[in-house]
């Protein structure tokens, strides 16, 4: 049941309750009875209101919290990826260092092979050097002077085959030694050319394990801002169901105490004195009580504001009975379709009665006991003499229409 069908019932089973079981000298308290039950409604109104903001607050603060929790889930998802990234770039990067050590001790290798070719080298040419000094200070090293030591041409010739082959396999000896160097160079060569490739390779391996660890860092600065959010979030949600709970028990308790009345207020045939506006979704005023078109215009019309009117709810203004149900004319002297409700007397003894004209549909029939605030009597149409969908809405006094909204009887 609707906040507002509750107060209907209130008003309505309170001035029953009242009218009935009260002395005519306690009649002047009703009115002051009235008032009161009017702001239990207001009240209770407020309350309900705030309640559910509440529960509406609560409701996006646990979707923000449902997905900055699934957002720190896959900022979890990324660390790990990260993780697992730089853990295989470290791996990389070790292999990588590796190579280069080995690399570099191949490279060891080849200056160690160098430096020994260059000794050999050098110590091949020394003996060189010392065999043509030798030859330069015993005067052997010139064709004419080995001619002229010899005994015979043969002689001769045996000693130059042998001097000319001893220089031969010198400069062999010579050749391969430089040749040998060459290649132990080139291949030295080689190998600074692969440590310098393979480090550049480690290089730029380790500008991307800086970038993940730059990024996995990011990762983790935000996912701890949003842990953050998501503990603030938390909290605000507690308080907010704290205060939820305290500002819905509060509006239970004055439902309680509303009901409570109205279990002490079964029936009346007389006027509580208050009432409900009569179309709850629309509250649009297009035409006041008053003088219009020449003649007094006795009621108000309510008519399509920012939701549309036709088809729309009437609901007793104030409980009573059904003295007059139009349901097949839709002229009917220019009301249409319309009811009309006997709510009995007020405090002043005045019989007091609501006219609702101009209906697509009415759903009651003389006899029927209405609920202020609570029945729907009939749907808004456009029925009668209209020049668009409305509602017609009077309050009579001693069947005299009069101001609605001046006497207090409903509020705009």
């Amino acid at each position: 049941m609707s906040f507002r069908k509750k107060a209907c019932r209130i008003v309505a089973l309170l001035a029953a309750f009242v009218l009935v079981s009260m002395t005519p000298a306690a009649v002047s308290n009703f009115t002051a009875s009235a008032k009161s039950l009017d702001e239990m409604i207001k009240e209770s109104e407020q309350l309900k209101k705030q309640a559910e903001q509440l529960k509406k607050k609560i409701e996006q603060q646990e979707k923000n919290l449902k997905n900055t929790q699934q957002y720190i889930n896959t900022l979890s998802d990324q660390i790990k990826n990260c993780t697992a990234q730089i853990d295989l770039l470290m791996s990389r990067i070790e292999k990588m260092e590796s190579n280069i050590s080995q690399v570099q001790s191949e490279i060891s290798v080849k200056e160690n092979e160098i430096q020994n070719k260059r000794s050999e080298l050098e110590s091949k040419f020394q003996q060189l050097r010392l065999r043509l000094r030798t030859l330069s200070k015993t005067g052997n090293f010139t064709t004419l002077q080995m001619l002229l030591n010899t005994d015979s041409y043969s002689d001769y010739l045996i000693k130059y085959e042998i001097m000319k082959r001893i220089a031969e396999n010198d400069k062999k000896l010579m050749d391969e030694l430089e040749a040998e160097l060459a290649e132990i160079n080139s291949e030295k060569e080689k190998l600074e050319q692969k440590k310098a490739d393979l480090q550049s390779q480690r290089d730029e391996v380790e500008k991307l394990k800086k970038e993940s660890e730059s990024k996995k860092k990011e990762l983790e600065n935000l996912s701890a801002k949003k842990k953050s959010e998501v503990q603030k979030l938390s909290s605000d949600i507690k308080s907010n169901e704290n205060k939820y709970k305290s500002t819905y028990d509060e509006y239970l308790k004055l439902e309680e105490q509303i009901q409570r009345i109205i279990n002490e207020s079964q029936s009346s045939g007389n006027y509580a004195g208050y009432m409900f506006w009569p179309v709850p979704a629309v509250r649009n005023i297009s035409s006041f009580y008053g003088p219009r078109w020449g003649r007094l215009h006795k009621g108000i019309d309510i008519a399509n504001g920012s939701v549309p009117i036709y088809g729309q709810n009437i609901i007793a203004a104030a409980s009573g009975t059904v003295i007059y149900a139009n349901s097949t004319n839709s002229w009917g002297g220019g009301y249409g379709y319309h009811v009309i409700i006997d709510h009995g007397l007020d405090s002043k003894g005045r019989k007091i009665s609501t006219l609702y004209a101009h209906c697509s549909k009415v759903f009651v029939k003389v006899g029927d006991k209405v609920i202020g605030g609570k029945t729907v009597i009939a749907l808004a149409g456009n029925t009668g003499d209209v020049t668009g969908p409305h509602l017609h809405f009077e309050v009579r006094v001693n069947g005299v229409a009069v101001d609605p909204i001046a006497n207090g009887y409903i509020k705009w």
